[in-house]
């Protein structure tokens, strides 16, 4: 689930930022309908990658041609580390929309380690993302893209639509899906395990709707319900989480008495800025040259928004927004908006992205943008708009945003503080499976399964194949990240 920035083109709902790139060696596996070869998973800029075999498995690109426009669809699989391995895999959704699975799992390969000894891990980039027929707008640089404005956002939204290699009408979830299924099948699995994060989550709840007979187990980290409108209550989330941490600010005694009143403080902020944007210098993050940026409603938002995914950022929200409102000191914020738009600008495929929400989520809009209070106010919506005004719409099931039911086992996952699929989203979901059952990690934010020892009870889960008697008690140990006192950190 993306939020728009209107002169970024970006989503900013995106917790794991990565790309990767495939190493090919000598052919290790022929399935049926997928030659396989040895492959490296990497994450570019960072030491995490994963070996496995990588495939391509071809698909028409309009469901309704079969014979016409094929797009290649690119197959991975993490072959179980065990001598013994389990007929049915884990199938792993990315989130976004516009990640790609096999970019992502490299992240989450670790936690779920104990799952890959007795399991394969099955990875198809959904198509329009990672090297499945990419739909990346072109790229451009940093300085460009702030500079844009909401004069902008028509023509460049155009500009990307007529650079794609694809009929944006389709690259839905839905359709996407039966590429998923086409794997499964090519590669002999009888039955799969769904493991989805964030908007992967709807993925997982849409493949298990087409097919019920296929799916063993369910685990849905960090839940989007089928009945939301992705972008549609990310600015009510948002401030949720951040009041609910900067309440917990109060109620520390080391935190209020070093930043007082900071509810107050990044309410009066967010008015000057607004009224006075403020021209600073900060350091480019891949750079390392001094960079212009106009601090703005827009940036300052954009800012906490990414510090409030993870409970390790969220940690430093009163130190930061104390600075910023008594020293004038804008330049961190500053820079934490441009880490992570650097980071994201490689890491989603807008295309495809804009592709999913304005078919599945745009006819759920208000007509127009509503005037609210919140720190992001009408951004998302008002740049939805704008796109989804100019985007092809592909064709979505009637039943598309129905609660997806059953009565296959499924884990869900929740972070206490996540600002944008919050645990009541879980709450709804759950109720709609007979064989459900939900956990909150203390202080966590987005993403649920990295932390602590969340990892392993998913990999317990799938193990058992059900949730009945899953060992939680570690998760006592899961708590909010202490308060940064300095940039150094916590107290001792």
């Amino acid at each position: 689930m993306p939020l728009k920035k209107p002169n970024v083109l970006m989503p900013l709902l995106a917790a794991l930022l990565m790309t990767s790139a495939g190493v090919f060696a000598q052919p290790e596996t022929d399935a049926p309908g997928i030659e396989l070869e040895t492959c490296e998973l990497l994450v570019p800029g960072t030491p995490l990658s994963t070996v496995g075999e990588c495939g391509w498995l071809e698909a028409a690109e309009n469901p309704e041609e079969p014979e016409g426009r094929k797009i290649q669809i690119r197959v991975a699989r993490i072959p179980a580390k065990g001598r013994v391995a389990e007929p049915d895999p884990l199938v792993f959704f990315a989130g976004g929309p516009g990640q790609s699975a096999t970019e992502s799992w490299p992240i989450v390969a670790g936690a779920l380690r104990k799952l890959n000894e007795n399991r394969d891990i099955l990875l198809v980039d959904q198509r329009g993302t990672g090297q499945s027929n990419p739909l990346k707008c072109p790229q451009i640089e940093l300085a460009e893209a702030l500079a844009l404005d909401w004069d902008d956002l028509a023509s460049s939204t155009q500009e990307c639509l007529d650079s794609l290699d694809g009929d944006p009408r389709f690259y839905t979830t839905t359709i996407a899906m039966h590429d998923i299924d086409a794997a499964r099948e090519a590669l002999g699995y009888e039955q799969v395990n769904l493991f989805g994060g964030s908007y992967g989550t709807r993925a997982a709840q849409v493949y298990l709707r087409l097919f019920p007979d296929r799916v063993r187990s369910v685990v849905l980290d960090s839940v989007v319900p089928q009945t939301l409108a992705l972008g549609t209550e990310h600015a009510k989330k948002l401030d949720q989480a951040i009041y609910r941490v900067l309440k917990a600010c109060d109620e520390d005694a080391l935190c209020s008495e070093n930043f007082p009143d900071t509810a107050n403080l990044l309410a009066g902020l967010v008015r000057e800025v607004d009224e006075n944007p403020v021209e600073i210098t900060v350091e480019h993050p891949t750079t390392g040259q001094p960079f212009p940026v106009k601090f703005n409603r827009e940036v300052l938002s954009t800012s906490i928004r990414f510090l409030t995914y993870s409970a390790d950022t969220q940690a430093m929200l009163p130190l930061l927004i104390h600075e910023a409102a008594t020293e004038k000191r804008f330049d961190r914020l500053a820079s934490q908006m441009l880490i992570a738009a650097t980071g994201l600008q490689q890491s989603i495929s807008q295309g495809m992205e804009m592709s999913v929400m304005c078919s599945e989520d745009f006819p759920l809009y208000p007509p127009e943008p509503a005037a609210n209070d919140y720190l992001l106010g009408d951004i998302m919506e008002k740049a939805v708009h704008i796109q989804c005004g100019i985007w092809p719409r592909g064709p979505v099931p009637d039943n598309f945003h129905e609660p997806v039911s059953g009565d296959v086992p499924v884990l869900l996952l929740s972070g206490e503080l996540d600002p944008v699929t919050p645990p009541e989203y879980a709450d709804q979901v759950a109720v709609h499976f007979t064989s459900s059952r939900h956990l909150v990690a203390p202080g966590q934010g987005h993403i649920a399964s990295t932390r602590g020892c969340m990892g392993r009870i998913v990999s317990e889960f799938v193990m058992e194949g059900s949730a009945d008697d899953l060992e939680t008690d570690c998760m006592s140990d899961l708590q909010a990240t202490p308060f940064f006192i300095s940039l150094t950190g916590p107290a001792p």
